[in-house]
């Protein structure tokens, strides 16, 4: 890989509904802006929580496949394809790395990208000419274990690669609302404590998330959550959290972007 490269701040996306591909509302114009302030990535590693598997695993080099992991929506979604591909140089760091740090894990060649990495990136980055490198959401993570991957990989935001975590700070689906709805307090009120925890730049605030307000209602499951703390980890221990854009969506969706910089 090139030496010299731009160090690139690792980030979390929010992927709301899978219809934010091709709505147009703050979170998508964000998205369709976000490439524009930073360096192109050599490439992006990004871990949704929509691969959720026994065991970690990492996309093997080649075309990744658009997977359309939704039902029931309009279909020019299930028209769209991100034909990103995994490179062999890339998948070899991020093993490499990752086995360093004793994570024991296997390369697959069939998952490729679900709409947790597919919308956000096919906004930000439409051409998919970026090799991409899809991480999974092992069953039994936590918010410390996911920090502690997300450190693992670290070095590679000093070599030009995103990191992003991709999921969302509230994640609800029986409290939506129509669009254009109110966030509800509660919503409001956990991204508040989200975001003071965030700056006090220690993973230890996170280590009891049941005690946090109204966390059963904000995650009845907190699968959409635990990819904020790979791409915190990822940042590094002196790593300076920016929101850098918040909007609610069918009310209680919370549509927050979160960089991570040193």
């Amino acid at each position: 890989m090139p030496e010299h490269l731009p160090s690139i701040a690792p980030v979390f996306f929010a992927h709301g509904a899978p219809t934010l591909a091709v709505e147009d509302t703050p979170a998508s114009r964000f998205l369709k802006s976000f490439a524009s302030d930073q360096a192109r990535p050599e490439a992006i590693v990004i871990l949704s929580a929509h691969w959720e598997t026994d065991r970690l695993k990492l996309s093997a080099p080649g075309k990744l496949r658009t997977y359309h992991d939704f039902g029931g929506f309009p279909r020019e979604l299930y028209e769209i394809s991100y034909p990103a591909q995994a490179d062999q140089d890339h998948v070899n760091a991020v093993a490499r790395l990752l086995k360093a740090a004793g994570h024991d894990v296997e390369l697959d060649s069939h998952w490729g990208l679900d709409h947790g990495a597919w919308v956000p990136l096919s906004l930000a980055y439409p051409a998919a000419d970026i090799p991409v490198i899809a991480l999974s959401l092992p069953h039994d993570s936590t918010a410390r274990s996911l920090y502690e991957l997300g450190r693992a990989l670290s070095p590679l935001k000093d070599q030009g690669i995103l990191i992003a975590g991709s999921g969302s700070t509230t994640h609800n689906l029986r409290e939506i609302r129509p669009q254009g709805s109110e966030p509800p307090t509660w919503a409001t009120g956990f991204d508040r404590w989200l975001d003071e925890g965030l700056e006090t730049g220690t993973a230890d605030y996170f280590a009891d998330l049941e005690a946090a307000p109204d966390f059963r209602r904000t995650h009845p499951t907190e699968e959409h959550l635990l990819p904020l703390f790979f791409a915190y980890g990822a940042g590094g221990a002196d790593a300076q959290v920016q929101l850098v854009h918040r909007s609610y969506e069918y009310g209680s969706l919370s549509m927050s972007y979160y960089r991570f910089a040193q």
